[in-house]
């Protein structure tokens, strides 16, 4: 398989560009149709509902209070033609036209929103007398809703599995047989091919992700063996003895939600081992000490946010959805099934103890949405989607999710960058640091962080305005100040649960500073049991005079290190802050994050330092977060906040009436 095939994460589907929102505040292509809401010219409380099939491009055209439009007699009204231009805009005409199975050479040489209206008027498309208008206009509420939930500085894990928009284009998936040479060659020594038994615990996973591809209603001899090959790597573990049951269940077709459940565990648990042996071999590259329980103070009640009890009901509506899409496979995904996640989510989202799970429910749906139907898939991404499956049902089970805090940390706060994450409908910011405990014992790493639901209309810096407020920490990085911490909540994993009562800013701190000097002698925390997967590793590092390699095709980035090649991940450097691949292809210093993914370890730059006119500057991928004075930063926000406006004119005349 390509690398694009096993990575866990790999961006299935470009993200929305900006775009202006006063005249078409909400597009998208889903459920068959490209359909939106379109402002109208004399009303702030009326809106049009517009949409075009796919492949009829049957339209539909009303009013929110179900009138019809009178320009849509006989064909596209003005309200179409906007919808059209708009999605063009947001998902490039390509793509749109793909979506509506329009050949773009037949749009002209160099097609555009214009062209795919000309072309679908010409078949002469007839009015959808479906009522779709009210389903469209009930998304387009979800849609706003999103800006109406609270954030939270509870730890959320699966964001790691969604990167930032990448400052760069991104390259679509490799297709056809040379897929695997399509793969960026960086050259770099493939470190975890040492550790014995990682490619037999991969295989493993493969094979069941294979069998998730194909779905489990009517698995065929091929699926079986899978299965049985999959159950047969876990013998002489605890888990031994259930996997093999649920493979043989599964096998035979009558798997239910329990066998499935216990699939979803044996893959997590072969992960976690692959995991821990990687992990091992980080550490060995950083010379960082093995994980040791956290030393914090254990008189703190776990905070309600965190430590809630969960809604049975909504836990097993989640589990059933995801068993449909197992039973489905990846392959015959169709609209109505993963159609079935959005009312789940919309009840999630407002439960705090349910924002984890509805997050993740939430990033797999519209990915899935965005590659249905299945069938037409040239490659799937099987280690991502059974990743993302695999997670989001054992954080169905009650208490899976954990994050409560285990007591609490007081001392000096020192930032070493910010690692954004992002997907359609939600944001995390999360601050890498270095804890100096007051009572003078040795350092720790530790991270903060943000996360906040989304329109997937806010992009770029537009997730600063949203999660800027909630998260003094976020200044601190651009700023160069520490934070002093007292009684601070902390997990036994290291995360913060950041509470502003228990913070104030301290003195001036450079983050190289803290990198040169105290993160060498910082100690890690151990890692949860759920969280034990290899896209989870982020191991805070700092190299420098290291040599640079930059491949004149395909742009990537390989530092040399102490005669080892270490492929630099440009791809996680994101849009909305003021580092980019350039400059890190001509760095000195950098403090970036160790990976593991698609079978490699490689470096997420976080702040590298650089020469600019002769003179050493350090750019940090955050530096945006807190505010900014710079050209391109001070553009990008207004560009987000005029968004942002529109949106919660919208929420506030069409949610709150």
């Amino acid at each position: 398989m390509s690398e694009w095939e096993t990575a866990s994460t790999v961006r299935v589907t470009p993200p929305a560009r900006p775009r202006k929102l006063a005249s078409v505040p909400f597009v998208e292509l889903a459920d068959g149709r490209l359909q939106g809401v379109v402002s109208s010219g004399s009303s702030v409380e009326r809106v049009y509902v517009s949409s075009v099939a796919a492949g009829t491009y049957a339209y539909v055209c009303r009013t929110n209070n179900n009138r019809p439009c009178g320009g849509a007699r006989g064909g596209f009204c003005n309200h179409i033609r906007d919808l059209v231009e708009q999605a063009s805009l947001q998902y490039g005409v390509e793509r749109v036209a793909r979506y509506l199975r329009l050949d773009p050479a037949e749009c002209g040489e160099e097609p555009d929103a214009a062209g795919l209206t000309r072309v679908m008027g010409l078949s002469r498309p007839e009015p959808d007398d479906s009522k779709a208008s009210a389903a469209v206009f009930s998304r387009f509420l979800r849609h706003l809703s999103y800006l109406e939930f609270a954030p939270t500085t509870a730890p959320s894990p699966e964001m790691h599995w969604f990167p930032a928009t990448a400052a760069t284009e991104l390259s679509a998936p490799p297709a056809g047989d040379d897929a695997e040479e399509a793969a960026p060659d960086s050259g770099s020594v493939p470190l975890g091919d040492a550790v014995p038994g990682l490619a037999e615990a991969l295989d493993a996973v493969g094979a069941l992700d294979r069998v998730l591809t194909g779905g489990l209603l009517r698995p065929g001899p091929a699926q079986g063996a899978d299965l049985r090959a999959f159950a047969a790597a876990l013998e002489g573990s605890p888990l031994a003895a259930r996997a093999s049951e649920a493979a043989e269940k599964a096998a035979a077709g009558t798997a239910g939600e329990d066998h499935l459940l216990a699939l979803a565990a044996a893959r997590t648990a072969l992960l976690g081992s692959v995991h821990d042996a990687l992990r091992a071999v980080s550490q060995e590259l950083t010379g960082r000490a093995p994980d040791a329980d956290a030393d914090t103070d254990t008189d703190t009640e776990a905070d309600p946010e965190t430590g809630a009890e969960q809604p049975a009901n909504l836990l097993l509506a989640a589990r059933s959805w995801l068993c449909d899409l197992a039973r489905t496979g990846w392959r015959n995904l169709d609209h109505d099934v993963v159609a079935g996640a959005a009312p789940v989510v919309s009840a999630m989202l407002p439960e705090p103890s349910l924002r984890r799970l509805a997050t993740l429910l939430d990033g797999l749906a519209t990915e899935l949405a965005a590659s249905c139907p299945g069938a037409a898939l040239e490659r799937v991404p099987e280690r991502r989607w059974g990743d993302l499956w695999s997670r989001a049902m054992l954080l169905t089970v009650p208490g899976a999710a954990g994050g409560a805090p285990a007591g609490t940390v007081t001392g000096r706060l020192l930032p070493l960058g910010i690692d954004l994450h992002e997907h359609a409908t939600a944001a995390q910011a999360q601050v890498h640091a270095v804890l100096e405990p007051a009572d003078g014992s040795a350092p720790r790493l530790v991270r903060a962080g943000v996360s906040v639901p989304k329109p997937d209309t806010v992009v770029g810096a537009g997730v600063w305005q949203l999660l800027r407020p909630h998260l003094s920490l976020l200044g601190a990085v651009g700023e160069g100040h520490a934070v002093e911490v007292t009684g601070m909540p902390v997990t036994g994993e290291g995360d913060l649960v950041w509470s502003e009562e228990h913070a104030r800013r301290g003195e001036p701190a450079e983050a190289f500073a803290t990198a040169r000097v105290v993160l060498p002698t910082a100690s890690a925390a151990p890692t949860a049991p759920l969280d034990r997967h290899p896209a989870r590793i982020a191991e805070p590092v700092f190299l420098e005079g290291y040599a640079i390699e930059q491949d004149a095709d395909s742009g990537a980035v390989t530092f040399t290190v102490a005669g080892h090649r270490l492929l630099v991940d440009t791809d996680r450097v994101p849009a909305a802050g003021p580092l980019t691949p350039k400059a890190v292809a001509s760095s000195h210093a950098c403090i970036g994050l160790l990976r593991w993914d698609a079978g490699r370890f490689r470096l997420q730059p976080l702040a590298v330092e650089t020469t600019v006119r002769k003179k050493p500057v350090a750019v940090h991928a955050g530096a945006w977060a807190g505010g900014t004075t710079d050209k391109a930063g001070i553009k990008a926000e207004k560009a987000a906040t005029t968004a942002v406006t529109v949106l919660r004119e919208r929420a506030g005349k069409l949610l709150r009436k």
